[in-house]
């Protein structure tokens, strides 16, 4: 039986604008108000203490630790789902069904306007799920220095919402910016982006240091395989930056995403992922969305034959090279995913992965036997033949990938480690050209950021 590590990310609602005597938070922190808030009572129509009115000094209180932990988590789950989704569209996971011409654009990998519709309009909710957790992290790391963190698997939990969103964030900008509520800062510049996974790995150090002492078995396995995954995910940038050419070789195998990735499977079985889950009582995923609801998009014709009107799955047509029937793991992400309908849940890390890193250092190494024994772990849970050399070794770990991490976000950088293109790019576009072509900052920062428009 599957066993997974899911957390929901809580409802939310909104802040409205009071004047008050106390500084104010950002509006999108109203998803920290179900902990700490209810509702109060008026008068008249005209004359209403807004419920929602939080400030600063709410927060700088243990009592509001469990509230920011589940605020960092409802705001980096909404943000992994806007960064999953711009990824399967400038991959080839994604194709464009719809009226959005702006879809059009990123399919066809064109990458690199800032002002595309869709890059720009989630910009907002990553740059604050990364703010969210940072700021959760700060109050709690506090809270707990002076001995009034009750539950101090908070803080490990906080600090693993950090690490999952700078990793994806490293994943997918060229560039990015830190600024911290109004206090605008400047972006950090393109050489300096690989630090994200640095810094994603401090936090996960620190997260499990935690989760250790309190003995909470669960979190540190989640940590661990999340370290692995951002450790190779580093590595995996590495491999084309700058942006240019793709590597000639472009396997990875890193001392310690390997060990953090034995550690990780010691404690789960093969089944295991990381997720997060959405409802409707909780924060949206947008790809259901844009995909399900609103038909778009859909899985493109590299991985599915669609229904007749162009707008839905009939049957998955990425079948297993060894056995050639339709991928399971595949089969079984797309068809959990639509059923979702608005809130497919979000794979951050998985036992499926853990092996695949393990067989591609394996293989890196020249390990023949031990890629064999990953990569059959990985397809004994698809109930597929195992592997004894039936194709080249290179061909199967790239379809495994391709397969099995489908809707995680990985499977841009294969693209361009691994020397492949998506058959919906534009010859002329900057992901044919220049592999390694990752979003810029967004036009809503270029626009309002001092730094970037002169005004500082």
């Amino acid at each position: 039986m599957m066993r997974t590590n899911e957390w929901r990310a809580r409802g939310h609602c909104d802040l409205g604008a009071h004047p008050g005597k106390k500084r104010r938070l950002p509006a999108g922190l109203g998803l920290l108000m179900v902990g700490l808030v209810g509702l109060a009572g008026c008068d008249s129509l005209l004359d209403v203490e807004n419920p929602n009115q939080l400030v600063q000094e709410d927060l700088e209180t243990p009592a509001s630790a469990t509230a920011l932990a589940n605020g960092a988590l409802s705001t980096a789950a909404r943000a992994a789902g806007e960064i999953v989704l711009l990824h399967a569209s400038a991959a080839d996971e994604l194709v464009f069904t719809g009226s959005r011409d702006a879809w059009i654009q990123l399919q066809e990998g064109d990458l690199r306007d800032p002002a595309n519709e869709f890059s720009d309009a989630a910009w907002p909710f990553i740059a604050e799920g990364r703010w969210m957790s940072d700021e959760a992290n700060r109050l709690l790391s506090q809270f707990d220095q002076e001995g009034n963190l009750g539950n101090r698997n908070l803080l490990a939990r906080t600090r693993l919402y950090s690490a999952i969103i700078r990793t994806l964030i490293g994943d997918l900008w060229e560039d990015f910016v830190f600024s911290d509520r109004q206090e605008t800062q400047p972006p950090i510049g393109a050489g300096n982006m690989p630090q994200l996974y640095d810094q994603a790995i401090q936090d996960l150090d620190a997260g499990l240091t935690v989760a250790q002492a309190t003995g909470n078995a669960a979190l540190q396995a989640a940590i661990l395989a999340q370290r692995a995954r951002t450790k190779h995910a580093k590595a995996v940038r590495m491999k084309f930056t700058p942006a240019g050419t793709s590597p000639a070789e472009p396997l990875v195998n890193d001392a310690g995403a390997v060990a953090d990735a034995q550690a990780a499977l010691a404690l789960v079985e093969d089944g295991w992922q990381f997720r997060f889950l959405y409802s409707s009582g909780t924060v949206s995923n947008s790809w259901g969305g844009w995909v399900n609801e609103r038909l778009e998009l859909r899985p493109s014709d590299v991985y599915v034959a669609p229904t007749a009107d162009d707008k839905r799955v009939e049957s998955i047509t990425l079948l297993d090279p060894i056995d050639e029937v339709p991928a399971p793991a595949l089969d079984a992400i797309i068809s959990e995913a639509v059923v979702a309908r608005n809130w497919p849940p979000l794979t951050v890390v998985s036992a499926r992965e853990l092996r695949l890193i393990l067989a591609e250092a394996a293989l890196a190494a020249g390990n023949e036997a031990g890629f064999t024994e990953q990569i059959n772990r990985v397809r004994a849970l698809d109930g597929l033949t195992p592997y004894s050399g039936q194709l080249p070794a290179m061909e199967l770990l790239q379809h495994s990938r391709k397969a099995g991490l489908y809707l995680t976000g990985r499977r841009l950088a294969d693209h361009y480690r691994f020397g492949t293109t998506s058959p919906l790019w534009n010859p002329n576009a900057d992901a044919a050209r220049r592999p390694g072509t990752l979003f810029p900052i967004a036009q809503v920062e270029r626009t309002s950021n001092c730094h970037l428009v002169g005004t500082c």
